[in-house]
């Protein structure tokens, strides 16, 4: 796994990306059939939301374990964590430190996309649930319905170069395609839907003022472009959004895939 591409991924977070993505996570956590007492494991939680979440339901006869490759990442989530019954653990998805059947259900919000051997982690969530136990995965689908991931994908274009680590973000880019790395996992009872949140922003300018600050993946990538190219790539987002004028109100239709299943 790329660390460094983990790391870059945690400037501005909060503020840009989870604010939206957010929203989704009460489906995912009840697609892993979270109820109080059980042991939870969030893989690649960021900073923490899903692992915050989970913590309320299971309540304080339960516990939840809250993992990412990224220190940067763990040091946002100990910050939005202070003070909560949370264990926060540095790791690998592929080769996760704990003993068979431990865990009563297996998380993964908005990171399998990134893995690169997915079966593999996938087969380590399995391995560590506890039989009956449920795994749940969220995971990006296509550029046009993404919120950020689209301005990688432009960026992708114009700088082949990055297309390999940008990419990532549509490994997964249907429900066939998830399922398919489910079952293969050894999950059976697999569920896989779609979900799709309106994100609205007061602008274009809105929008795209935290990728220009370098903001997430994508953020960290056009900044680093010459500036002839990042007028292109901006210049081809917001055709691509056809947004009437930059200050004019903005509302993009975002989609996620969560699947799930037993062991």
């Amino acid at each position: 796994m790329d660390e460094p591409f983990y790391k870059t991924a945690a400037i501005g977070y909060d503020e840009l990306f989870a604010r939206a993505t957010n929203s989704f996570i009460p489906s995912l956590l009840k697609a892993a059939r979270i109820a109080p007492g059980h042991r939870v494991l969030d893989v690649a939680t960021g900073t923490g939301a899903a692992a915050q979440a989970a913590a309320i339901i299971v309540g304080p006869s339960g516990a939840v374990i809250g993992g990412d490759i990224s220190p940067a990442m763990l040091e946002s989530a100990k910050r939005n964590l202070k003070d909560q019954p949370i264990t926060l653990a540095t790791f690998d998805a592929h080769a996760l430190p704990y003993e068979d059947r431990r865990f009563d259900a297996v998380t993964c919000q908005l990171g399998l996309m990134f893995f690169s051997d997915q079966l593999g982690a996938l087969s380590e969530f399995r391995r560590v649930l506890r039989p009956n136990g449920w795994t749940a995965v969220s995971v990006t689908t296509t550029p046009e319905r993404s919120l950020f991931a689209r301005i990688g994908a432009v960026i992708a274009r114009h700088a082949p170069e990055k297309a390999e680590k940008l990419n990532r973000f549509f490994s997964v880019p249907d429900a066939t395609c998830l399922h398919d790395l489910l079952y293969r996992a050894g999950f059976r009872k697999i569920d896989v839907q779609l979900e799709t949140r309106p994100i609205k922003f007061s602008s274009f300018d809105d929008y795209f003022s935290g990728i220009a600050k370098g903001a997430t993946l994508s953020g960290q990538e056009y900044v680093q472009l010459p500036p002839d190219m990042k007028h292109i790539v901006r210049e081809e987002v917001w055709r691509g959004l056809a947004s009437p004028s930059p200050g004019e109100p903005l509302t993009i239709e975002m989609d996620v895939l969560i699947g799930s299943g037993s062991r």
